[in-house]
């Protein structure tokens, strides 16, 4: 088929949304790897565990806290753009309000717990006021998170992900680049401040999309919580295969260690912002779809992020597989030893990614116990089965292990999808003689 110059630019038009995201996302893990790079150069690859140990926990805790509730907003608040209406006022604030509940509930958590689990986390190396710093990100990057997702669900697409993932890491590294920061610990308080302004500006930004009049989209609470619930476990899962990981290498093989994998899982990432993106754009699409009954549409959106998946990952996972000597090297000459390990991630996110889609349409599509079913045992093998791979097999195994575990859960979700939905994930197709269960909820 020959592309002219015209159909290039029809594409380029009904993807750009799509490809906004994936820009974002690429220059939002492109600052996270350069800020890897410098502290690595700088003070060495047990500074950069140090660094990853405290910014995934903090990440971690955020999902912990509002993990779900986001995919909920992102779900529900959409309902405003197709009725033409804002949302209400007081029901934005009330869910920033119950949000942050949560996450006060959480540092007080910390604070009686805390210093002996970071101790722990640690293997006994834990950096000067710790636990201050990773409270301050919790904070930060729950808000951001939950606000990202108020954004994106009115269309906000840029500016709702710019919040959530891009504004952080670029001025970090602009600061740090500036050779503001003398030691780590300097760059994870610079992390904390400017993950809290970018939250309270986020926070400002929102009211235009809000309004008190009578008309305006009022979603109850209760609502929001009840969708949450079973996504939060999803939402729990797709973070926390990276802290476990991390936190499991630290504990056993030490923050030397853990310094080495956090490089190679940062690098092979980077396929990361291609599910990360697409599920940004295709969420409320699925949502929009679904609460229209159309299910050939839910089908046709499947195939389309299935085959961008697939067309993005690919060849950059050839070249990180085929690279990833000089790509490590460029951390400096201690990561080098990691090359092994950056090929089996890269090996396992690339599928992870093209088989993304399913996970979402599960979520999307009412089948949220079905979604928490399998979520929740892909977990406990994770649990169970990585402290038993790095006893055994070192980060080597360890990284073979978070790899089966992470594609074997979305295999399982296009099995359901498609079972369920009559929804064929990989073709985009939705079988003829398909209906619908008489409960969609699973």
């Amino acid at each position: 088929m020959a592309f002219s110059p015209l159909t290039l630019v029809a594409l380029f038009r009904r993807h750009f949304n799509s490809l906004l995201s994936l820009g974002i996302r690429g220059t939002s893990v492109f600052a996270g790897f350069a800020i890897s790079i410098l502290i690595g150069r700088m003070f060495g690859p047990e500074a950069n565990g140090h660094y990853a140990l405290i910014t995934q926990t903090g990440m971690f805790l955020s999902v912990v806290a509002v993990g779900g509730l986001d995919l909920a907003i992102t779900r529900e608040f959409s309902a405003a753009i197709a009725r033409k209406v804002r949302i209400a006022r007081s029901t934005f604030l009330r869910a920033v309000g119950y949000s942050m509940a949560i996450v006060c509930g959480l540092l007080l958590l910390l604070k009686m717990v805390g210093t002996p689990l970071l101790d722990r986390l640690f293997n006994g190396d834990t950096p000067q006021d710790a636990l201050a710093v990773l409270a301050l990100i919790m904070v930060s990057r729950a808000l951001t998170r939950m606000l990202g997702a108020v954004l994106r669900s009115q269309r906000a697409y840029a500016w709702g992900q710019s919040v959530e993932v891009l504004l952080i890491p670029t001025t970090v590294l602009f600061l740090v680049a500036a050779n503001l920061a003398r030691s780590v610990e300097q760059v994870l308080w610079m992390t904390a401040i400017v993950g809290l302004t970018i939250g309270f500006t986020a926070f400002l930004t929102c009211f235009r999309y809000t309004s008190r009049s009578e008309d305006a989209l009022r979603v109850p609470m209760r609502q929001l919580l009840k969708v949450s619930m079973p996504l939060w476990g999803v939402a729990i899962f797709l973070n926390i295969a990276d802290w476990y990981g991390l936190a499991t290498v630290s504990q056993v093989l030490g923050v030397y260690s853990a310094g080495l994998y956090r490089v190679a899982v940062q690098v092979a990432s980077v396929l990361g912002i291609i599910t990360m993106g697409l599920f940004s754009i295709f969420s409320p699409q699925f949502a929009a779809a679904y609460a229209a009954s159309d299910m050939r549409r839910v089908a046709h959106l499947a195939g389309t992020a299935t085959r961008l998946s697939t067309i993005f990952s690919f060849p950059i996972a050839v070249l990180l597989f085929v690279f990833a000597h000089p790509v490590l090297q460029m951390f400096g000459p201690e990561f080098v030893a990691a090359e092994t390990v950056l090929r089996i991630v890269v090996v396992g996110q690339a599928m992870f990614t093209i088989t993304g889609p399913a996970g979402l349409l599960l979520a999307m599509t009412g089948h949220e116990r079905i979604n928490l079913m399998v979520t929740l045992s892909s977990t406990g093998a994770l649990l169970v089965a990585a402290p038993i791979a790095g006893y055994y097999a070192g980060l080597n195994g360890i990284s073979v292990c978070m790899a089966l575990v992470m594609i074997s859960r979305n295999l399982a979700s296009v099995y359901f999808v498609y079972r369920l939905n009559g929804i064929n994930v990989l073709t985009g197709r939705l079988r003829e003689e398909w209906k619908p269960k008489a409960s969609p909820s699973g």
